[in-house]
């Protein structure tokens, strides 16, 4: 499981060390042929992969780092009113 943990560590800031290195139209243009169609093919079931790996952890996380409702700061502190 660790492999595979690094494997997507990596590839992931790799992702994204290509995304601010240039814009899709860019990309589209400078990347071959090859490259173009391996991510044609594997992209959607990867995007899909993420996107459910994504809202897990933002379900669990997100709970946890949801904003404090302006009401309800004054009523754990006693200072509404």
């Amino acid at each position: 499981m660790k492999e595979l943990e690094d494997k997507l560590h990596d590839a992931v800031a790799d992702l994204e060390v290509v995304s601010q290195g240039l814009k899709p139209p860019e990309a589209w243009r400078a990347f071959g042929d090859q490259t173009l169609e391996g991510f044609w093919q594997s992209w959607p079931a990867v995007r899909a992969w993420g996107e459910w790996l994504w809202t897990l952890v933002d379900n669990e996380r997100g709970d946890r780092a949801a904003p404090v409702a302006p009401d309800a700061e004054h009523e754990e502190t006693g200072g509404g009113g």
